[in-house]
């Protein structure tokens, strides 16, 4: 709409800055304006696109219990991450989450809880929660989850294998629950896209909730500043 408006104001200071002599210039000119002028009409009595819902303010914390899920620390206070191993976004709220599990103010108040959210149109991140979670049954799911985020673009079942050895798994044991635990791992994942999406209405990665309540200020400092709002502490 902008676009023509513009072609249209140019087009109309043209014709009228035509001398007389140059008519068929100038009908030519004409013309193109009653045509653009047209299209603006039509434009106009055009319906508009329905804009996209916004999200209600969050009245009340989310129910979002562990259960299964791999945990970091020992407190009373839960930061839930929905996360996917191949989202730039998560690689670099990562090292921030596990620094506030180990900020002196917080240490042994709160644990950071991962939940499993590989998008669609990350083809390789559900085979990467998977990798993550074979080397869980070793004790090694963070150890793996840094791998994983650390090298996105190479998310690859031959990378998974290596970087099990490279973090101090029995490789025969990883690559033998990798297969028999599919299925497992494969519920493991849809539950907590579930729990996501309709628990705490989650739209992307990564998203971060403190005792249930969505974190925007995503800081140690912002972590700090929700906790103490919400009298979680």
């Amino acid at each position: 709409m902008k676009k023509i408006i513009c072609a249209l104001t140019v087009l109309a200071f043209s014709v009228a800055c035509q001398p007389p002599a140059n008519n068929e210039v100038a009908q030519k000119l004409e013309k193109r304006v009653a045509e653009l002028e047209k299209q603006v009409k039509e434009l106009k009595k055009a319906p508009k696109k329905p804009q996209r819902p916004q999200p209600k303010p969050q009245t009340a914390a989310y129910k979002l219990p562990t259960g299964e899920s791999a945990s970091h620390g020992a407190g009373s206070v839960d930061i839930t991450l929905f996360s996917d191993f191949q989202c730039p976004f998560c690689a670099r709220v990562d090292p921030m989450l596990k620094q506030a599990v180990n900020d002196p103010e917080l240490k042994g108040k709160v644990k950071l809880v991962f939940k499993h959210f590989p998008l669609s149109f990350h083809k390789d991140a559900k085979p990467a929660s998977k990798a993550a979670m074979a080397a869980g049954e070793q004790g090694k799911f963070w150890e793996m989850s840094e791998k994983l985020l650390a090298n996105q673009r190479d998310l690859k079942p031959d990378n998974f294998k290596k970087w099990a050895k490279e973090i101090g798994l029995n490789v025969g044991k990883f690559e033998k629950d990798l297969k028999a635990n599919d299925a497992k791992y494969e519920a493991q994942i849809k539950a907590d896209m579930e729990m996501g999406t309709k628990a705490a209405k989650v739209r992307g990665t990564p998203s971060i909730f403190v005792g249930g309540w969505q974190l925007q200020q995503r800081s140690v400092d912002g972590i700090k500043s929700l906790l103490k709002d919400k009298k979680l502490l």
